[in-house]
Parts: C-alpha cells; structure tokens; sequence
C-alpha cells in the first residue's frame, strides 16, 4: 500500500513523555500517535534525550517517524524561554553535557522545593519523587503529583497554585541556560533551533526581544496559540526563511483525564521540509559553542 499523500498526512513535533514531565512511556505516546494516525512525531522532553531511543525503536515497529528532540530551559532578556532542539544527534558530547548539568539542577531545585514543603508541613518524600522519572529529568510537576497523591491539593493544577508557583511558599527558580549558548548547542548536535510556543506567556515587547535570536524556525502551531498567532508567526517565518513546526505540547494525563495529542495536527509538508534541510549541508554562521 502506498503512503497517503503528504497533504493528507500529519505530524506533531512537540511531545513529551515519562521522562521529563509527561505521564506517558516514549512507547506508550509512539502507540497513541499511531492510534491518531500520525505519520511522525518529535520526543521533546525537558533538558534530556533519554526517553528518544526507544521512541525511534517503537516507531520503527508501527511505521511512525520519530524526530529526535529536546526543550531546553532557557533564559532570554532575563526571563526563562523554551527551545526546541529538532533533528539533534543523541551522541553529540556537547548538547549531553549541558543537559546533564541542567538535569543536575533541577534534581537539586527538586531538593530545596521538597524541604521548603516539609517546613511547611506537607511531608513530600524526595526518594518517591525522583522514582517517577528514573533517568529522566526531574520538575515540578512530579512533585505536584506527589502533593496530590498526599491529599493536600485537589489536582496537579491546584498543588502549583497553592505551593509552586513563583511567589508561594515552595517557589524555587529553576536552573537554565542562556538562549544563545542553547541554540549553539542545538547546531553543535546538528540540529535545528527552533521559538518553542513564543505566543504563550508573552507580551508584544518580549515577543519582539524573543525572536531576534538566531533561531533556524518558529513553532508555529501548539494546542495554547490563537489563530491571530498562529497567522503571525506563520508571516514571520516566511518573511525570514525560516523553518516551521508544530506540535500539541502533550504532557498525556499528568495534569488531568484530558490530553492534547491529536488536538493539533500539522501538515507534513512542514516535516518533510525539516527533514530535506537537516539533510543538507549547513551553512548557518552559529555553528561553535562559545
């Protein structure tokens, strides 16, 4: 049987599963992105590669294209941002290192959150909050998950309303990066830089700060983008060239029954654009980490 035609063929390049702050095994999101009928999907967890291998191997088993990725916690203008690293190497020594050391700042943020908790009387235990993610990369939402689990917040919502947030009494910043050594780690690795959900959380001013960063592509398309944002970033992108993705931003059932993979679907003529250029020989200027 021949493959449907790309303009009837989608892809969700923003997932994220069981090893940063998704509810779901890589295999078990490869098994519900076949069920939706996508052709392809990206795994990009929060500052790791970990869950990525297995995700290719299930894809390979049921005939969907896995895109290595990542999410780096980044900082820009001295607010924390999001990048998206697509079509990175899983052995590329530099982009490794930087996210193992992110990976070892957010266990020792997850250290101070579990005892500004026990002060403050919600008895959080670290051992059990470090075993929902393994070798994965531990946030705030599996502590919330625990806070739940205790009785003491109606939903992982509510735990992060109540004890997470900035400005409540378990706020920790977490540790990041700067934008730009981000995307120069994301070219080290061979990949592509891309404004993970730019429309979410900013203003017109920040917006404007975000994307003068030498960025290889935008996200274009996510689950919390109106369609006024959806078409200006679309615009922006044509008028520099850039690379468009798109994705769900899907986290699974960790923060409830609902989930966002199938909600958005991208064309797979985004996907096979990304694809030909990663194939091609680059010729961007920021390729050196500094």
């Amino acid at each position: 049987m021949s493959a449907a035609p790309a303009a009837t063929r989608f892809v969700d390049l923003h997932l994220h599963t069981n090893y940063s702050d998704g509810s779901d095994t890589p295999t078990r999101v490869v098994d519900r992105a076949a069920e939706l009928g996508f052709a392809a999907i990206a795994i990009t967890d929060h500052d790791t590669l970990s869950g990525v291998a297995e995700a290719i191997a299930r894809g390979l088993e049921l005939g969907v294209e896995v895109l290595p990725g990542t999410e780096i916690s980044a900082e820009c203008g001295g607010r924390e941002t999001h990048i998206l690293g697509l079509g990175v190497a899983l052995d590329c020594p530099a982009l490794l290192a930087e996210l193992a050391t992110l990976v070892e700042g957010r266990g020792v943020r997850a250290e101070r959150i579990v005892e500004k908790l026990n002060a403050a009387g919600v008895p959080v235990d670290l051992d059990r909050v470090r075993a929902r993610t393994g070798d994965g990369s531990i946030g705030r939402m599996h502590i919330a998950q625990e806070v739940l689990e205790l009785g003491r917040s109606r939903t992982v919502q509510d735990a992060f309303d109540k004890f997470l947030k900035s400005g409540r009494p378990a706020w920790v910043p977490k540790p990041l990066v700067s934008s730009r050594r981000a995307i120069d780690l994301i070219h080290e690795a061979g990949g592509f830089a891309f404004a993970a959900h730019p429309g979410v959380g900013n203003d017109r001013r920040r917006i404007v700060e975000l994307l003068q960063q030498p960025f290889d592509g935008v996200e274009v398309y996510h689950s919390k983008h109106t369609p006024g944002q959806t078409t200006e970033f679309m615009e922006i992108a044509r008028e520099r060239g850039w690379l468009i993705t798109g994705g769900s931003d899907c986290h699974g059932t960790i923060k409830g029954e609902r989930t966002e993979m199938g909600r958005v679907k991208v064309s797979y003529e985004h996907f096979a654009r990304l694809k030909d250029a990663l194939g091609r020989p680059k010729t961007r200027n920021a390729r050196n980490v500094e």
